[in-house]
């Protein structure tokens, strides 16, 4: 029996499943109980079986009841379907398991047989670095072995020459003296023999040419082979042949001075001649003043295009009359200075004066009358009074005196018309310019000359300004009142000179100021006099200078070693060609030069990348080459420092005492023996004991006057090197004025000039400084020039030392802006000359280097791509400069030739404008010179498009027969010659041949060029049957036309010089003078040279006339005259002309014999004489009477 709680149950046990419903249920399943309660029986006791109790409800009736329900069983099957999906993504798992398992065993395998691949990898790599290590180091070795071949080769094979070129002159000096025996002449000294000081050609057959020329042009071993020696006269004769027959002898002591003349030409002619400004200088008392200024207004500027248009400028001196006293009486010494150094002088007075007046026409006419133009104007006299009585004095001696012309005026306009052309006159002959050929060339058709094109587009061989920057530095560095002990040190250049074999250069060490520079300007002077080789010299300025360019040092000595080669090949613009070639030009040139050739170098460390430009001085130089350098001693690089050398030390007690003597007397100033011994006192250091730091101490104590002297004393001597001691001269020199304007003006010039490259103009000066005036600058420039902190290079105003450059620096150290506004001032003042005609080589020199140092590469490179700068910069050959600043921009050479070419393209555009500056044949030589520079950088493909369009244009411009069109045709020839182009090139070869022949006739020099350009072509095809006629052709025309036997760049550059030096000879002196006449013959002999036999002859005729007029008739130079005249005519074979000169030559050298030199020109001109009336058959009693003498 059960209980009663049997009979009712709970809730929760009626869910015995634990099956739990609500609305979000969907019939899952919530709750499955893990123990189930048994449910309450109600059965009673069982008692037999008719009272037996009924059992209760089973658990599986319950679920039998609930699970009935149609909502569990549907739960039931998704709860199947639930299962055999999880079943089924699990089997997936598995499978991708698998699949996994598999991929990573196959990755791994991979990753094994990679690891194994790099590892073999790695170690043939390590194989290889190791072969190539030593593959390197066997190189190197091999290297070695073959530069040490070469050298050894290279010392044999110039010892051999040596050795052959000895023989040969040993054999000629016999073959001379047999043949003069077997004539029964006098047999010369071994010394009459040997060569002139100049060698007029490369000779034939020399074994080191070995090297070939890119050009069409011939190349360095062709000339040898197509150029022979043509030496004249019997001393170069090479057989017995030809000593018979007629030869050129001009008298053998002009040949000498000529041989002088080429190689020091411009410390022979005045300063005024070769400086590149004129100046004029105007004296003018104060009631002319008015005149002057309109006089300088009207004709300043036109005289000033004339000479910018000849890349000169002009200068106008005037200083008018200042109340300031202390300017007033430091002007009056400045006037003097400025007088003299005047290319013209020109008074304008009227009837007063100044207490200065006396002295400028002293210093500009009367100390020396004929030394420079003189012109004066004289106001027409209104009234008579005592006033007058000075200015009349002065017209008096002015009449009295030769070499000046007076004019006379009455009005300002007529001041200007009547002085106006003989000022323009004598401008133009102190510019070189001949009017006729300047009224020719105006009226030409493409306005450019044959010579000026050439030299646009290659440069001039002899580049004048160069050499007389050079000539100026050589100069300046010479200056010393003593000679500081140095003798010893000629000794060692001397010895080494003198030295046999090859050597290495010789280094001269020292500080600053302890006279390298001086040494070598002292020593290289003695050295010409001595005679026995050719020296080159180069001085470097500035760190920043253009002395400071390598590769334009080496341009200017390839140029200068081009004047000994017959026909030299065109001069290239290749900085890389340059410099791999001038160490042929040196063993060339030395080997056909007696006493070789002797390279000074002073301060090459300040060179820029001067150890990559320089490094041929590494390598074993030529036999007869001799290189004597001079760095600093900090400052030498160390593969230098194991050449000999020469350290300068510190000047000695005594030649302190000896060196502060001479400059205080050159000064005219002397100091007491208290005083001296305390400037010896305090000279006792290495600093102090320099030669820069004596004379720069001497030469401001000289400044003051003898009151202030003990207390200037005391200052300077408190300096303790030069760079302080420079400091207090500068300092001193800034408070010296009383006005403080003029301190800072002192400032702004040394600030200006100090932030340029070459320096300033005193003309850009003034217009950098509008309160700077004459009156005001000649005394600054006059102080500081004394105390060598200014100098004049080129007519340039420079620092004089490297000391003083960086004092400036220092000096405006605290004001970093100043340095920017006055480079900006700069740029701002030269930008304003960039159109055509004005821009001038110091616009070209100036303005992207400054531009380069502020880093303004936008600017910069519109400033390059201005074709007027082009011209100017290629022009002068600066085109390692001009690369170098396409480089800075980060323009490659392509990208630079298509600028190039674009912007000339676009300047056709512009023909006609900029005052008719624009011309089609303009832009044609502008094309062609960009083809040039281009085809000279190896740019061939990029050449030879503006070489085409400057055909073109050429063409239409012009006469398709014109010359200027056979010059494109020769370079469009030369350009695909070099592209190995041979038909084409000889097909334009031939077309311009043919244009100069119809234009010039057969015998021009240009058809002579075009036929040994046609046989360097076949040469270079190994077509040498054909070569040979057309070469043989050109001698014949060059015979015939007379071309030069020599080089003649560097002769029509002297020419030109010297013509301009007679013409104003006879402007100044009058047309007869001792001095003329040597300037007639000097003429002559260079005319000659150049085989101008016409010309010459009118030259030794008008100086013979002229010595026969103004000398005695035994007078030595009148038998000069005579001998060269007469070899004139014996090279003309004018025989019965040559004798009677060579008689009264004979009888004259005869008549005033002194010495030996006077003994051995007398047996030249009898031996002259001999031959000369061999070859005259009429001549035989003359023969005779000569062989009786």
């Amino acid at each position: 029996m059960g209980t009663g709680s049997s009979l009712f149950h709970r809730n929760d046990e009626d869910d015995v499943l634990g099956m739990e419903y609500d609305s979000n249920s969907q019939g899952v399943i919530k709750r499955i109980p893990i123990e189930v309660k048994p449910r309450g029986k109600l059965g009673l006791r069982s008692v037999g079986s008719f009272g037996r109790k009924p059992k209760g409800g089973s658990l599986r009736s319950a679920l039998s009841v609930d699970l009935e329900n149609p909502e569990a069983e549907k739960i039931r099957k998704d709860f199947d379907m639930y299962r055999m999906n999880k079943e089924s993504e699990i089997q997936n798992m598995q499978k991708k398991e698998q699949k996994l398992e598999m991929e990573n065993k196959r990755l791994r395998g991979e990753l094994q047989a990679l690891q194994k691949s790099c590892g073999n990898l790695r170690r043939e790599r390590d194989a290889a670095v190791a072969a190539e290590q030593d593959a390197l180091a066997r190189g190197s070795a091999f290297r070695d072995d073959r530069d040490k071949v070469q050298r050894q080769f290279k010392l044999f094979r110039e010892t051999k020459e040596h050795e052959i070129q000895n023989l040969l002159k040993a054999r000629r000096q016999l073959e001379t003296k047999l043949s003069r025996l077997s004539q029964g002449s006098v047999i010369d000294d071994p010394d009459s023999v040997s060569r002139t000081g100049v060698d007029i050609s490369l000779g034939g057959g020399n074994p080191g040419d070995w090297w070939t020329a890119l050009e069409s042009e011939p190349s360095l071993g062709s000339s040898t082979q197509l150029h022979q020696q043509t030496y004249m006269g019997p001393e170069f004769a090479q057989s017995i042949v030809e000593l018979n027959g007629p030869f050129t002898n001009v008298n053998k002591e002009d040949w000498h001075a000529a041989a002088a003349s080429l190689a020091q030409v411009v410390p022979v002619i005045p300063e005024t001649i070769t400086s590149a400004a004129v100046r004029i200088y105007v004296a003018f008392a104060s009631d002319t003043q008015g005149d002057v200024e309109f006089f300088l207004n009207t004709i300043g500027p036109k005289l000033q295009g004339i000479c910018e248009a000849e890349g000169r400028y002009l200068l106008i001196i005037h200083m008018p009359i200042t109340k300031d006293q202390q300017l007033l009486k430091m002007a009056a010494q400045s006037r003097i200075s400025q007088a003299e150094g005047a290319s013209i002088f020109l008074g304008i007075l009227a009837e007063q004066t100044h207490r200065s007046t006396n002295d400028e026409f002293s210093a500009g006419h009367f100390n020396n009358p004929g030394a420079k133009p003189c012109l004066v104007a004289f106001h027409a006299k209104q009234h008579q009074s005592r006033s007058q009585t000075a200015v009349d004095k002065l017209k008096k001696r002015l009449q009295d005196s030769h070499g000046v012309k007076i004019f006379e005026y009455s009005l300002s306009q007529n001041l200007c018309d009547t002085v106006y052309y003989e000022l323009e006159k004598i401008t133009k002959i102190e510019l070189g310019i001949n009017i006729h050929e300047e009224q020719e060339t105006t009226g030409s058709d493409s306005g450019y000359s044959e010579a000026e094109a050439d030299t646009l587009c290659i440069g001039g061989l002899w580049d004048l300004h160069g050499e007389i920057e050079q000539a100026e530095s050589l100069l300046h560095a010479v200056r010393s009142s003593c000679e500081l002990g140095f003798e010893k040190y000629y000794e060692r250049l001397n010895c080494h000179v003198a030295a046999a074999g090859p050597l290495s250069p010789l280094l001269i060490t020292g500080d600053q100021g302890s006279g390298r520079s001086l040494l070598l300007a002292k020593w290289i002077p003695l050295f010409q006099h001595r005679g026995g080789g050719l020296v080159l010299y180069h001085f470097v300025g500035m760190p920043s200078s253009s002395s400071a360019d390598p590769v334009l040092m080496i341009r200017r000595f390839t140029s200068q070693l081009m004047q000994h080669v017959t026909s030299p090949p065109a001069l290239t613009c290749d900085p890389g060609r340059l410099v791999d070639e001038f160490p042929r030009w040196l063993e060339k040139v030395s080997s056909k030069t007696p006493g070789g050739i002797i390279l000074v170098l002073d301060s090459i460390d300040r060179f820029q990348q001067a150890e990559v430009h320089l490094k041929w001085l590494l390598d074993p130089l030529p036999v007869d080459t001799r290189v004597i350098v001079s760095v600093h001693k900090q400052s030498c690089p160390k593969s230098w420092r194991s050449w000999p050398s020469i350290h300068l030390e510190p000047l000695s007690n005594k030649n302190v005492r000896e060196l502060l003597h001479a400059e205080l007397a050159s000064l005219e100033t002397s100091m007491n023996r208290e005083q001296e011994s305390r400037v010896l006192t305090h000279c006792r250091t290495a600093a102090t004991c320099s030669p820069l730091y004596v004379t720069l101490l001497s030469s401001d104590l000289a400044g003051c006057g003898s009151k202030q002297l003990e207390t200037k004393l005391d200052c300077l001597l408190a300096a303790g090197n030069t760079s302080e001691l420079y400091k207090l001269v500068i300092d001193g020199i800034i408070e010296m004025f009383d006005d403080q304007n003029v301190g800072e003006i002192v400032q702004k010039v040394l600030l200006y000039i100090n932030c340029t490259r070459n320096g300033l103009g005193e003309w850009e000066l003034m217009s950098l400084i509008p309160e700077l005036t004459w009156t005001l600058w000649a005394p600054i420039y006059s102080l500081l020039e004394a105390r060598h902190i200014l100098k004049t290079s080129s007519s340039l105003i420079t620092i004089s030392h490297e000391i003083v450059q960086d004092l400036v620096a220092e000096m405006f150290s605290d004001q970093d802006e100043v340095f920017t506004v006055a480079k900006g001032d700069l740029i701002a003042y030269f930008s304003q000359f960039l159109i055509p005609g004005s821009v001038t080589c110091r616009v070209a020199d100036e303005l992207p280097w400054l531009l380069h140092s502020i880093g303004d590469k936008e600017q910069l490179q519109a400033i390059i791509n201005n074709l007027c700068i082009f011209q100017r910069l290629y022009g002068r050959g600066r085109c390692r400069e001009l690369i170098g600043y396409w480089q800075y921009v980060g323009a490659d050479k392509n990208k630079m030739a298509q600028s190039y070419f674009a912007a000339t393209k676009k300047m056709e555009e512009f023909v006609g404008g900029f005052n008719g500056m624009v011309t089609l044949p303009r832009i044609a030589d502008m094309y062609e010179a960009l083809g040039r520079f281009l085809r000279d950088l190896g740019l061939l493909a990029q050449a030879s498009t503006p070489l085409q369009r400057a055909l073109e244009v050429r063409e239409t411009a012009l006469d398709p027969d014109h010359p200027s069109v056979a010059q494109s045709l020769h370079q469009l020839a030369g350009l695909h010659a070099q592209w190995n182009k041979f038909s084409t090139a000889e097909a334009l070869y031939k077309q311009a041949l043919d244009i100069y022949e119809s234009a010039f006739g057969s015998n021009h020099p240009l058809v002579a060029k075009e036929l040994d350009s046609l046989a360097v072509l076949f040469q270079k095809q190994d077509k040498h049957e054909l070569a040979e006629p057309l070469h043989m052709r050109a001698v014949a025309i060059r015979k015939k036309t007379g071309l030069p036997r020599i080089g003649s760049g560097q002769l029509k550059g002297v020419d030109t010089i010297r013509r301009r030096v007679l013409q104003l000879e006879e402007l100044a002196l009058g047309p007869d003078s001792p001095d003329h006449a040597r300037t007639l013959n000097e003429l002559g002999v260079l005319n000659y040279l150049q085989n101008n036999q016409t010309v010459a002859e009118s030259f030794f005729q008008r100086s013979l006339a002229m010595r026969e007029a103004v000398l005695e008739s035994d007078h030595p130079d009148l038998a000069q005259s005579l001998n060269n005249l007469a070899a004139l005519y014996n090279d003309r074979k004018q025989y019965n002309e040559a004798a009677p000169l060579y008689e009264r030559a004979l009888l004259i050298r005869r008549k005033v014999q002194e010495g030996v030199d006077s003994h051995r020109c007398l047996k030249n001109v009898t031996f002259d004489l001999n031959i000369t009336c061999q070859e005259c058959s009429s001549n035989l009693n003359d023969f005779a009477k000569i062989k009786r003498l």
